[in-house]
């Protein structure tokens, strides 16, 4: 998605929008679509959330930075990150 025009503002509001439709949903199990997500655009190789030098955003990064969406899915990435601390710590010992 090009960064140059107004089209993000429709995505911001739809993003918006969408997670207030969602919202118990995203309670219950957004925090580990929200981790996939991050993790998708963090990888190496992967496409970064966003290139300034070439002008364009990630639709992801939207949701990314979404208070609505990071407020709803706050509880489980929570939960999720602690989960991945003690099967860790199981593995080695």
């Amino acid at each position: 998605m090009r960064t140059d025009g107004r089209s993000h503002l429709p995505l911001r509001a739809g993003i918006t929008l969408g997670a207030a439709l969602t919202a118990p949903l995203l309670l219950l199990a957004g925090g580990f679509a929200y981790d996939r997500l991050v993790r998708h655009l963090y990888r190496e190789g992967g496409p970064g959330p966003y290139a300034k030098e070439e002008g364009w955003v990630h639709p992801g990064y939207f949701v990314m930075t979404n208070p609505l969406v990071r407020a709803l899915t706050w509880p489980t990435r929570r939960w999720n990150a602690s989960r991945q601390i003690r099967t860790s710590r199981l593995r080695t010992g």
